[in-house]
């Protein structure tokens, strides 16, 4: 994992979790003792051939060449019987009986499937041509643009098959070193050799020498492969998307069945009943209480407690702290950053809806600093004690000057809590310092890792830039390693004497009731950005409400 940094993460490409999640642009090679010594003459031999690979990633994003499950030349029978081991698994190779051409090669119902990708050379006019590439229908600009489509839309290649494709078998070797060693196997066995490949890619593979360096062909790819890859590789095979449930294109919020005992039919979005009613319901819970209840509607969602063997199968792996890493767990990874945001804005909600006295906003305050640090000690959630975070960081509560005044006055010690251990706490869990936490944990800090995964960089606008990246991506895969850990934690905290008992409490945590809660039973439905953009000005006309800005008077003229 520790070549991450070295195979080529470049500052003017760090919005890579899309290539990431391809197996294309980083091929993670595990440390180790020296590696084949007698076939490549050492560790030197080995880092140039790592420098080398490097340089073929570089190339551009359109270029085969560049994306890891491109294997050149392959022959049909070693990437049929010696690379693939699951339902799912794919890699690109060239055509053996036509020069040009691609075949894309993959794993489907226990079996082998070849399938060749049509190249249609378009000339509009003279002295102009255009290729495009299809399986049957959409065509493309390049094969790499095809193979992102049907990898994450999660359709099938063909509607015969059925086919699906999701785990790349990435090559951990330079196209010419694979050329040169097929070339040398093939002499040595007297074989005849046919013209050769005019095509720019010079690779040709003979089945002995990938058998000779196959323990370094299925390393592990960021955003491709779990960081504990040989458990994974041993279990159940995934199966297509368009039959589970669970990764299902839809979100798991499933507003059309949920059924609430707190808002009536067709509520309206932040109804001030509704809003009472759910103050005095909170007021009577203390914080160790509301953070257990947190916790439990956090662990369903995010699937760390309550999994099914059915589910783990359709998933590949044991719970969704694994998923969220891999590829397919691109819609838990919006589930889970929805869920965050809104459990912000509802502690936001809570703040600025509070149209008293300056004390009792500080006294609100006051008990949302309790419940994080609830959150982080008691419930041992990191990814709801973020949520807390980020609602009392927001530009909105920020600006609230007397309030924060009030509760220093009023509620001093929460206020040193906050400043001295809260806060900089959540910015070392931002920057992927895992040393800071202490003891078990049941739910991880996970927006960081969402974030990359899904493109939003957290980095972006870091001074640390790619030691930061660093630092996030080893954050990722202890929690891919320390799965079992946490979920074993979550369970003791939820079925222990203190376990969320209350209903109505549960529901109140639930994302569909904030949704409901937030935008009203029409609202609710809208797309996220058209939700968040217009309730972020509904934010800040409550907070100029609160504490009007004061403009100073023109000096005379």
């Amino acid at each position: 994992f520790y070549t991450a940094v070295s195979l080529g993460v470049r500052l003017r490409e760090r919005r890579v979790s899309r290539k990431y999640s391809l197996g294309s642009s980083l091929d993670l090679v595990r440390p180790g003792p020296e590696p084949y010594p007698t076939l490549f003459g050492g560790r030197r031999e080995m880092d140039l051939l790592k420098k080398e690979l490097e340089e073929e990633m570089k190339l551009g994003t359109d270029d085969p060449r560049s994306h890891a499950w491109y294997h050149g030349p392959l022959p049909r029978e070693v990437a049929a019987e010696t690379l693939f081991e699951r339902d799912g698994d794919f890699l690109v190779r060239d055509s053996s009986s036509s020069s040009g051409d691609y075949v894309l090669s993959c794993y489907w119902m226990n079996g082998p499937m070849h399938f060749k990708i049509i190249r249609v050379v378009l000339r509009p006019k003279k002295g102009y041509t255009r290729e495009l590439f299809q399986f049957e229908e959409d065509r493309f600009d390049n094969v790499p643009a095809l193979i992102r489509y049907y990898v994450g839309g999660r359709r099938p290649i063909s509607q015969a098959s059925g086919a699906v494709i999701f785990h790349p078998i990435t090559r951990t070797l330079p196209l010419r070193v694979i050329a040169e060693q097929h070339a040398g196997s093939s002499k040595a066995g007297g074989e005849k050799n046919g013209a050769p490949n005019k095509r720019r890619s010079l690779c040709s593979t003979h089945t002995d020498s990938l058998l000779c360096v196959n323990p370094l062909l299925r390393c592990v790819c960021v955003g491709s492969q779990p960081a504990n890859m040989e458990h994974v590789g041993r279990g159940p095979p995934l199966q297509s998307a368009q039959s589970d449930s669970n990764l299902r294109t839809g979100s798991c919020f499933q507003l059309d069945q949920f059924e609430s005992l707190l808002l009536p039919e067709n509520n309206r979005p932040l109804d001030p009943s509704i809003l009472l009613a759910l103050k005095e319901l909170f007021n009577r819970s203390d914080a160790n209480t509301t953070a257990l209840h947190v916790l439990s509607v956090d662990c369903q969602v995010a699937r760390v407690v309550g999994v099914s063997e059915e589910q783990k199968r359709l998933m590949g792996v044991g719970s969704g702290l694994e998923l969220v890493t891999l590829p397919h767990g691109h819609q838990l990874r919006q589930d889970l950053l929805e869920r965050h945001h809104l459990l912000a804005l509802g502690v936001a909600v809570d703040v600025l809806g509070c149209t008293g006295t300056v004390s009792q906003r500080a006294t609100v305050l006051h008990k949302f600093i309790l419940l994080a640090q609830a959150l982080k000690d008691h419930a041992h959630d990191l990814y709801s004690f973020s949520a807390v975070m980020k609602a009392l960081d927001m530009s909105q509560v920020v600006r609230l000057q007397m309030t924060w005044r009030a509760l220093r006055r009023n509620h001093t010690e929460s206020a040193v809590l906050y400043e001295k251990k809260l806060k900089p706490f959540m910015n070392s869990l931002n920057e992927g310092d895992e040393s800071v936490v202490q003891g078990p944990v049941a739910v991880p800090h996970l927006i960081p890792l969402l974030m990359l995964m899904e493109g939003e960089d957290p980095v972006e606008n870091s001074d640390r830039g790619c030691q930061l990246l660093y630092d996030l991506l080893q954050s990722a895969r202890s929690i891919a390693v320390h799965a079992e850990d946490y979920q074993s934690h979550a369970h003791s905290l939820l079925s222990g004497d203190h376990r969320p008992t209350s209903t109505p409490l549960l529901e109140a945590c639930r994302t569909e009731f904030a949704l409901r809660l937030l935008w009203g039973h029409a609202g609710a439905t809208a797309s996220r950005n058209e939700r968040y953009e217009k309730f972020d000005k509904i934010l800040c006309v409550l907070s100029d409400k609160l504490e009007p800005v004061k403009h100073s008077p023109l000096p005379p003229t």
